[in-house]
């Protein structure tokens, strides 16, 4: 993960890594892994690993949160972005737009889609 990071300024390092904590936290028996190629971070659930949740993107300013399916996750406070593909992202620029509450419902919304699958 250092090595991905390190491409990108300290500002999107620390922002990254805030959200991994937030993710690591509320994603129960979370297995993460870095897909250098595609300049993400994977965070999967299941035996095999075979649910994937959610992923970080860390970008120049900032880092995307993007969801597998989030078109089917409701988004009451319109904070997902993304069309036409059923991917979808939630753009964190600095620390001012991590709103907790909304990511932790929306990640606990799209474990519960994926429990269903």
């Amino acid at each position: 993960m250092a090595a991905l990071l390190s491409e990108y300024p300290p500002a999107a390092q620390q922002l990254t890594l805030r959200v991994r904590k937030l993710l690591l936290r509320v994603i129960p028996d979370v297995h993460e892994h870095v897909y250098p190629g595609w300049r993400i971070i994977s965070f999967r659930m299941g035996d095999g690993h075979e649910h994937q949740i959610c992923w970080l993107a860390p970008q120049r300013f900032g880092v995307n949160l993007g969801f597998e399916h989030g078109a089917e996750l409701p988004d009451p406070n319109r904070v997902l972005t993304g069309n036409p593909k059923p991917a979808r992202n939630v753009h964190i620029r600095s620390a001012k737009d991590l709103d907790v509450s909304k990511i932790a419902a929306l990640v606990a919304t799209a474990i519960a889609l994926h429990r269903d699958r």
